[in-house]
């Protein structure tokens, strides 16, 4: 029997729920005191593809370093930028459409990679089949947040819990 490609949301957040300053940066997240990984290389080790919106895409683009999933299927959801680059497919199609043939291909699992509206447009498919949430020791009050108060209800099963110096790294199934 072939195995069911999940779609992954693993993120950091702020015990209040925001995924990052208004203007996009991490740096209360990049502080904290992590042991360990917090699980990305096992992640990584269970995908092939990685999916993002277009401004996650530009700001992994901008930091000083080779682009750091160019071993794995990328596709950037973007309204203004069509066809590829050297890493990466840009489409503008309808999530649940894209994700259902993308999952009826061979292949491992999917990672969502950050972005609060394209997260949100998964959230309202009930795409998301597991959730990996780093929780930062942070309150901030303010900035873009996973959630935005939209009327969906999903359930999930938490399946583990672990403490990595200061982050609690929270593992959910979809029931």
């Amino acid at each position: 029997m072939k195995k069911q490609r999940n779609i992954i949301l693993y993120i950091g957040t702020s015990i209040d729920g925001y995924i990052a300053n208004d203007d996009g940066t991490l740096e209360w997240l990049e502080s904290t005191e992590v042991e360990g990984d917090s699980g990305y290389n096992s992640l990584l080790e269970r995908i092939d593809t990685v999916i993002m919106g277009k401004e996650t895409y530009d700001v992994i683009r901008g930091f000083d370093m080779n682009y750091p999933y160019s071993d794995y299927n990328n596709y950037v959801y973007s309204k203004s930028v069509h066809g590829s680059d050297e890493y990466a497919s840009f489409i503008d199609e309808d999530v649940k459409t894209f994700i259902n043939n993308i999952k009826q291909k061979p292949g491992k699992d999917i990672w969502l990679i950050g972005g609060g509206n394209l997260a949100r447009e998964f959230f309202k498919e009930n795409l998301i089949d597991e959730f990996q949430l780093a929780i930062a020791p942070i309150i901030l009050g303010r900035g873009i947040s996973l959630y935005n108060g939209e009327d969906i209800t999903l359930k999930y099963t938490l399946t583990k819990v672990e403490k990595l110096g200061q982050l609690a790294m929270l593992h959910y199934v979809k029931k």
